[in-house]
């Protein structure tokens, strides 16, 4: 059986691996140097064989608390070539940088994070046992966006190759949530069912995020994992749910903004009455 985790969240809460992690660990303690090495360089997650990077970081872990400087060797290795294969992916392309120099640094670093576990008070490798992808994002943003600052002279958005909402269209979209929340009878009916329809028409997924986001004010991500957040309910990343957020961001806005525009122009021409037109 796993060793317990002892980071506890905001809420007092010890931090807890989801099952499907914990039978993983429970499957590969028994098993030797030789199989877990080869487990532990399987990417397929459809393959049989494949051990999640919750698992791999708990077996790190564990062989370093008993003093097994094999075992942890050759699985940090096999840990840190598939984190390489992840930073390969998320480094920005369209950044100048020296991303090569970046991503030794980000994984020189992570592999001290185990060197130092034991006498880490914040038992920070608990959360790579819990939810690795989130954590690893979370640890590796920080230099991502050093490295596009020292280049550009400025904080560069969006980082990690991830899709940012527009501020203007963001405030938009808050503008219409506000509208939706507000009493009945403060709002236009025409406005709050020409509202309702622009969000039926959006991809279910799209609008599950933006009712979830702006609606009922749901957090997108979270590194607590008690804390009830979009990617959660909808079970995907945060990425995800920020990418399909600019995406119906992008057509809510121009929906809106084009009738906006024909309205105008609507009240221009009333303005204009044929006597003003003649003269």
């Amino acid at each position: 059986m796993a060793r317990p985790l002892t980071k506890i969240d905001q809420q007092g809460h010890l931090y807890t691996r989801l099952p499907p992690v914990e039978a993983a660990i429970d499957a590969a303690m028994g098993q030797d140097l030789d199989t877990l090495a080869r487990r532990a360089a399987v990417t397929n997650q459809l393959c049989p064989d494949f051990l999640p990077l919750e698992c791999l970081v708990h077996l790190v872990r564990e062989a370093r608390r008993r003093g097994d400087e094999d075992v942890m060797s050759a699985l940090l290795l096999r840990l840190l070539s598939r984190c390489d294969t992840i930073l390969k992916k998320k480094m920005p392309t369209n950044a100048v940088g020296s991303w090569d120099d970046v991503r030794a640094e980000i994984l020189g670093d992570f592999a001290v994070l185990f060197a130092e576990d034991g006498s880490d008070e914040k038992h920070t490798l608990d959360f790579y046992e819990c939810r690795f992808h989130r954590a690893f994002r979370n640890f590796r943003i920080p230099y991502l966006r050093k490295e596009i600052a020292r280049n550009q002279n400025r904080v560069f958005a969006p980082a990690d190759n991830e899709q940012q909402p527009d501020l203007a269209d963001d405030e938009f979209l808050s503008g219409l949530a506000e509208k939706m929340r507000e009493p009945w009878p403060q709002v236009d009916l025409n406005l709050r069912q020409a509202i309702a329809n622009a969000l039926d028409e959006l991809p279910r997924d799209q609008c599950k995020a933006v009712v979830l986001v702006y609606y009922h004010g749901l957090p997108i991500e979270s590194d607590d994992p008690s804390i009830t957040t979009v990617a959660s309910v909808c079970g995907v990343t945060g990425r995800t749910i920020r990418n399909r957020i600019s995406r119906a961001l992008a057509t809510l806005s121009k929906k809106f903004k084009d009738t906006r525009m024909k309205e105008e122009r609507g009240n221009d021409d009333d303005l204009e009455s044929p006597h003003d037109a003649s003269r």
